[in-house]
């Protein structure tokens, strides 16, 4: 295989793993994602994503599929070094669900309260890539620009209401799933 080959293979990997996530697709992250691989930004998300390997990637895409709708990924750019591989795009979607952040120890934090808003924000998302699976994955994300076209910032009386509700609701569940729940 020539280096362009190899280059273009590990890009559609990278790529094939965001669609996965973005798309809630466990089949295709069984199949580019390495059973050891870590997210390393899922310090916010479900217990179940910060497992390792496609099972923890697939809780992530399903934690964003309960919250946003019309989820869409665009790559606008694109850096392979190495093993490692840099996509830089657009993330857009509408906010139709709770929007649940967990809390380092797995506990709910707070949820978010379904807006309706569409929001598109950049980001840019760094994985590794051996042996045609991703085996790490960290981003770099405008989490302020998605709260702030959301609505979620800054908040109404009413918003943080419906986002008390929504945390209490949150809770609820997690305590119903056996998750924690404090």
């Amino acid at each position: 295989m020539t280096a362009t080959a190899e280059r273009a293979a590990v890009l559609d990997i990278a790529e094939r793993s965001i669609q996965g996530v973005i798309g809630n697709d466990s089949d295709e992250l069984h199949a580019v994602v390495h059973p050891r691989a870590v997210n390393r930004e899922a310090r916010t998300e479900p217990p179940a994503a910060r497992g390792r390997g496609p099972r923890a990637f697939a809780a992530t895409g399903s934690w964003l599929a309960a919250a946003f709708d019309e989820l869409t990924w665009a790559t606008e750019e694109h850096v392979i070094e190495g093993d490692l591989v840099v996509t830089s795009g657009r993330l857009s979607g509408r906010h139709t669900g709770d929007f649940v952040v967990w809390t380092p120890d797995g506990t709910v934090e707070r949820a978010f309260a379904p807006t309706g808003r569409i929001f598109s924000v950049r980001q840019a998302h760094f994985q590794r890539v051996l042996d045609g699976l991703v085996v790490e994955h960290w981003a770099v994300r405008d989490d302020q620009g998605m709260a702030m076209q959301l609505g979620w910032i800054p908040p109404t009386i009413g918003y943080l209401v419906r986002c008390q509700r929504a945390t209490m609701r949150a809770r609820r569940e997690a305590a119903r799933s056996g998750k924690a729940s404090s």
